[in-house]
């Protein structure tokens, strides 16, 4: 059961589900490995987390080929620990709980693909049983128990972005316009509120239009409902130390 972080069951499991019978895994493509080379020739790369290092190759094999991002997000989490020598020592679950909000902060350097016809990403909202070790090797804060592994136990749900528009119907009904951050923060994006607004406003889903204090303020734009394609340009992504701060 144990395995290393590396080696993620999680991803060995969503390969094996995705590939099916007739598709290919591990495959030489354009001078890197892909995860699925599936029947109708569509590339599937598999990434749990870190989506923005997945971004050179993405941009390389989008020139020729269809390619398909999936990402998994921990809906629900149950977390067991075990000893060094594989005996179980606890199982409970975890506070923690993710949502289709969370994948803003995994696409600030992918959400730039999405006005390409070749590029869908499908996000994954799962329910995962996290294994850790207490071996004294891990954080302070879990009493030094490692984190080993992730394996998923059910698929809850499935939602594909093929397009900005795409995300840009991801805002929360009710909202009323202009908003700011903070009233963002208020529905159920919660935390991940400012990547989303930033993410919008760059991929130009949101507009400026002002301030409200020091809080900036947005509106959905309508430009782009018809098609939600649109050309965009590169932009930096935003730091942890810069998010509250950058329009």
């Amino acid at each position: 059961m144990i395995n290393t972080w590396n080696e993620s069951l999680l991803h060995e499991e969503l390969k094996d589900y995705y590939c099916g019978d007739n598709g290919l895994k591990e495959v030489p493509i354009d001078g890197s490995i892909c995860d699925i080379l599936a029947a109708d020739g569509q590339i599937i790369e598999i990434q749990t987390k870190n989506l923005s290092s997945l971004s050179v190759k993405i941009e390389k094999l989008l020139t020729h080929h269809q390619v398909k991002l999936i990402h998994p997000i921990p809906v629900i989490t149950y977390i067991e620990t075990y000893t060094e020598g594989n005996v179980l020592i606890s199982k409970r679950k975890s506070p923690k709980k993710g949502s289709l909000y969370s994948i803003f902060p995994e696409i600030t350097k992918i959400w730039r693909f999405l006005p390409d016809p070749k590029f869908t990403l499908l996000v994954v909202l799962a329910e995962i049983l996290e294994i850790r070790i207490a071996d004294g090797k891990g954080s302070w804060r879990r009493k030094g128990v490692s984190k080993a592994d992730k394996k998923l136990l059910k698929i809850l749900d499935q939602v594909e972005i093929s397009s900005l528009y795409d995300l840009q119907k991801m805002i929360p009904e009710g909202l009323s316009e202009p908003f700011t951050r903070k009233d963002l923060r208020n529905t159920d994006a919660g935390k991940n509120a400012d990547f989303m607004a930033w993410v919008l406003h760059q991929a130009g889903m949101l507009e400026l239009v002002g301030k409200q204090g020091n809080a900036h303020m947005y509106r959905v734009s309508h430009v782009h409902r018809k098609t939600g394609r649109v050309k965009t340009k590169r932009v930096p992504a935003p730091i942890a130390e810069e998010i509250d701060t950058v329009p």
